[in-house]
């Protein structure tokens, strides 16, 4: 029997969203994987110091403890987040179990295929996210789309690095925080987010501010719907098995977090209430504040005299387009900044502030909430590097674009939601059109289209 033309249209019109948003977690994962066999060690940040540590984490199934190998890295174990060192501990105990001739080589490449699934769950949930947000099948994918292409993302996928399980378990909470907050299964969305949230605070501390951020939000929404919240009710063995997990996760931050404050009067210690002051002496963090910091931090007043900029031109000069650079490029031991391109990113950024004033809409509670998460977020970023820079000179010394991106994935969302409820069609449609060619230019495509020349140093 013939199917009649239109409904092939109908059908194919169907399905092409979930067509084209494969060909982009295809397209992603094989930059990924290229990037994981054939990246040479060395390049993406803090690669070797986290192989040792992962290394160093097989040798037992415990917390191990702080030597030389470890603390002369610029890292010390005792009283700080673990989790992703811990599992690659394991996976390395499992491959050495399988394979026990296996080489560090072989198992350096496995690592970096797991953070390959952690960006490609990075990508996944940012897709799920969108779809919370945006009803529009194909606007669904602007998100992913965005994600797929930021360099530095795709080239931090196909490395060794803890940022990695930090960005997949900061959207993965996001993802069931908004669920939580749209009412969809109050309780298990609630679980959800505070268990992925608690194991990222395991794995790396900089995910307390989302996580306080997310808090305070949710405790509000709880206080302003609490009629239609009250009681919880436990109808199923999963929302005991999420409160067992939430349970055990939560014990283990007080033992990390809350210790530090009792303690040491910190989220974490310094390296001389950890380890002797001459092993703290023995480490790269410590040789870089000793050549290139200030003797004395400079204060604003004082860096202005000094011809500074003010944190307000600053900001707009320098950080905003730095930050570009190192979110829209490369930046690890090797660097690779895409001068001439950077200017249109920020072009578009100042245009769609102007479209945000122009087209302001009073937004949802769980769009505000969003919005000030990410910005919450963004302004603590800038006030670390702010004061890094007060400490250094303005050096842009640990100015990283990757440490943006536990928030990049709801930057994305709001971005496609808000171009998507654009009312003139015109403007609408060539901004979409622009992002997309600029994304698209600027993101790996370029990047691997180049490898083996501009980048022939980098591969194998």
């Amino acid at each position: 029997m013939l199917i009649p033309k239109n409904n092939w249209n109908v059908k194919w019109l169907s399905y092409s969203p979930s067509i084209v948003l494969t060909l982009l977690i295809v397209l992603f994962t094989f930059y990924s994987v290229f990037i994981a066999f054939n990246l040479q060690p060395g390049i993406i940040p803090d690669e070797p110091a986290h192989f040792a540590f992962s290394k160093h984490f097989s040798s037992t199934w415990r917390i191990p403890p702080d030597v030389p190998e470890t603390y002369q890295l610029g890292w010390y174990i005792k009283q700080n987040p673990f989790l992703y060192f811990w599992i690659n501990g394991r996976v390395i105990n499992s491959l050495e179990f399988v394979y026990p001739a296996i080489s560090d080589w072989q198992l350096f490449v496995s690592l970096r295929l797991l953070n390959v699934l952690y960006g490609l769950g990075t990508v996944i949930f940012c897709f799920f996210l969108s779809q919370e947000q945006i009803k529009n099948r194909w606007w669904q994918l602007l998100p992913v789309f965005l994600l797929t292409n930021t360099l530095m993302f795709v080239v931090l996928s196909g490395g060794v690095n803890y940022d990695n399980l930090t960005n997949l378990l900061s959207i993965v909470g996001l993802f069931f925080w908004v669920r939580a907050l749209k009412q969809k299964m109050f309780l298990k969305s609630s679980m959800g987010w505070l268990i992925s949230i608690s194991a990222g605070a395991l794995v790396k501390y900089t995910i307390l501010p989302l996580a306080l951020a997310m808090f305070v939000a949710w405790m509000i929404f709880i206080f302003r719907n609490r009629k239609q919240i009250f009681p919880l009710v436990f109808t199923g063995k999963a929302e005991i098995i999420m409160f067992l997990i939430l349970t055990v996760l939560a014990m283990g931050n007080l033992a990390l977090y809350g210790y530090n404050l009792i303690v040491y009067q910190g989220i974490r210690p310094q390296c001389v209430q950890i380890l002797p002051l001459e092993q703290c002496r023995d480490n790269p963090f410590t040789d870089r504040f000793e050549e290139f910091a200030l003797e004395d931090k400079l204060t604003i007043s004082k860096s202005i005299e000094l011809g500074y900029p003010d944190p307000i031109t600053y900001i707009i000069d320098s950080w905003i387009p730095n930050m570009f650079y190192r979110i829209f490029g490369i930046l690890g031991h090797l660097s690779y900044f895409p001068t001439r391109i950077i200017i249109f990113y920020r072009l578009l950024l100042f245009w769609n502030i102007l479209l945000v004033v122009k087209y302001w809409q009073r937004p949802s509670y769980v769009v505000i909430s969003i919005a000030s998460i990410f910005i919450f977020y963004t302004l603590i970023l800038f006030y670390n590097n702010y004061n890094n820079e007060l400490v250094y000179g303005f050096r842009q010394i640990a100015m990283q674009g990757r440490y943006i991106f536990p928030v990049i994935g709801i930057g994305y969302v709001l971005y496609g939601k808000f171009l998507h409820s654009i009312p003139n069609r015109l403007i609408k449609i060539s901004t979409l059109i622009t992002t997309i060619m600029l994304f698209f230019f600027g993101g790996p495509v370029k990047f691997f289209l180049f490898f083996d020349t501009v980048f022939s140093s980098w591969f194998f």
